[in-house]
């Protein structure tokens, strides 16, 4: 990229550095796109559908970026504790809302598991061919299945 490892470490004091910066980068830029559509008024389906849209928008726009993150959380998990801007946290915010409005029907543990697991994978397999149509039906067809599969599409009381 015409960049001599010289001016890197100019700026950078180490590969240490680089790393956690390129983590904190991407991670606090997904985060902002999660929390504007969290943030968005709208019933709670809206906005957590438009959470799994930006999301997976994210990852479709940036994969190198977004394989990058789930690289860090898996090889380096204790370490995501220590920075600030992580999407998890909005995430489980929004599935804890879920629940305290009485619309998830499994366990919060379970419902953030599902959420982040499928977005993962969908991501995963749109990359690899295996799910087809365009990128906007992925992200539609996932934000509905996962609201259903969460909640039921409609209200249910906490078991």
């Amino acid at each position: 990229v015409g960049i001599t490892e010289g001016a890197i470490y100019r700026h950078f004091r180490s590969k240490e550095e680089i790393v956690r910066e390129l983590f904190e980068t991407y991670s606090g830029e997904l985060y902002s796109r999660i929390e504007k559509a969290i943030g968005r008024s709208g019933s709670e389906e809206e906005r957590f559908k438009g959470a799994v849209r930006v999301f997976l928008d994210f990852a479709f726009k940036h994969p190198d970026a977004f394989r990058y993150l789930n690289v860090f959380h898996y090889l380096r998990g204790e370490e995501v504790r220590k920075f600030r801007r992580i999407p998890f946290s909005l995430l489980r915010d929004l599935v804890l809302e879920l629940r305290d409005k009485n619309l998830l029907r499994v366990d919060p543990e379970y419902a953030l598991a599902m959420l982040i697991g499928t977005l993962e994978r969908v991501f995963l397999y749109k990359a690899m061919g295996l799910l087809k149509g365009r990128r906007s039906e992925v992200k539609d067809k996932t934000a509905e299945f996962l609201w259903s599969a969460l909640t039921g599409g409609e209200r249910h009381t906490v078991r």
